[in-house]
């Protein structure tokens, strides 16, 4: 479970806000905060996104799909507003003179102001500084910042002179992984992969964030090896532009045979239960829970040594 956030006491109704009801970290978070407080009334706020069905299992959660305008927000009559994304957080305080009655937290789910440190070029310097000043306006415009590592606690203290930022990191629910049980036999099987194949699990969505890109340049440079040694690629994530692009890639680089793509899963402790190793290249993370479910299921780690994945695994 999440470590619990400092929430003043007495509440009753918590407005949660994120971009769009998507699979990932930010989501997951979302869920184990209003699962862990049944005795608290939610209003979750997103843009659209299908990705509610855990939410509507929960009795204490009111869901809005047609976004956070603040009129609709303080709609839901919320004792504490907690954003978990830089959109809503904007779309709030777009009024400079506008204040709000209730507290306001912001909960930074990794610093994605970081992809500029790969991103070069002119417009992309204009673009780091226009975000860095957004940032900085809105952190300060809050009552709280919570963060999910403690690097990016730092780096928030630091950069955009925040005090008093909050390191709250990520946790899961850990009941339950031990009862799933998948052989490696029956995954391969179904996967139709040698059964003596090794497989390297990346559960991720595909993101410039998370850099496949880098994985499968890596892949082709050893493919050779790979293919002698049995090693396969298995690849758990999301749709979209950016997955089709990664396709692309693999076949430019001529690795395809090496990769299955299996799309969103709902059952990715079978396969971490049935891999052989995580791989996570990504290039900037908050605190990812797929290492933390990845070390629930005993599965050996190789990650990239960047924000939040250092946090987690220690370099043997």
């Amino acid at each position: 479970m999440n470590a619990a956030i400092a929430y003043p006491p007495r509440l009753r109704r918590i407005a949660l806000l994120t971009d769009r009801f998507v699979v990932g970290g930010g989501a997951e978070h979302i869920y184990q905060i209003a699962r862990g407080m049944p005795e608290v009334e939610f209003g979750i706020f997103a843009d659209g996104g299908d990705d509610t069905g855990r939410f509507e299992n929960l009795l204490n959660v009111q869901l809005f799909r047609g976004g956070y305008a603040p009129q609709e927000v303080l709609g839901f009559k919320p004792d504490l507003i907690h954003v978990h994304h830089l959109r809503p957080l904007t779309r709030l305080f777009l009024n400079p003179l506008r204040r709000y009655r209730m507290p306001v937290y912001f909960t930074a789910h990794g610093m994605h102001i970081h992809q500029y440190e790969f991103l070069k070029g002119p417009l992309n310097m204009l673009k780091h500084r226009l975000r860095f000043q957004l940032e900085r306006y809105l952190f300060h415009r809050v009552d709280k910042v919570v963060a999910v590592s403690r690097e990016d606690c730092r780096f928030i203290e630091t950069a955009y002179r925040v005090r008093g930022c909050e390191y709250i990191p990520n946790g899961i629910d850990c009941r339950g992984i031990e009862n799933i049980t998948l052989g490696k036999t029956a995954l391969r099987r179904e996967l139709a992969l040698p059964e003596n194949a090794w497989l390297f699990l990346t559960v991720a969505r595909f993101p410039f964030q998370k850099g496949h890109d880098v994985l499968l340049e890596a892949v082709a440079r050893i493919q050779q090896d790979l293919r002698e040694r049995g090693v396969m690629f298995v690849l758990v994530g999301g749709m979209g532009q950016r997955f089709s692009e990664i396709q692309a890639l693999a076949e430019a680089l001529g690795v395809s045979d090496l990769v299955r793509f299996t799309g969103s899963r709902d059952d990715v402790y079978r396969f971490m239960k049935a891999c052989d190793l995580l791989l996570l290249p990504s290039r900037w993370e908050g605190l990812p829970i797929t290492l933390l479910e990845a070390a629930v299921c005993r599965l050996p780690m190789l990650v990239s040594d960047t924000y939040g994945n250092r946090e987690i695994v220690t370099h043997r």
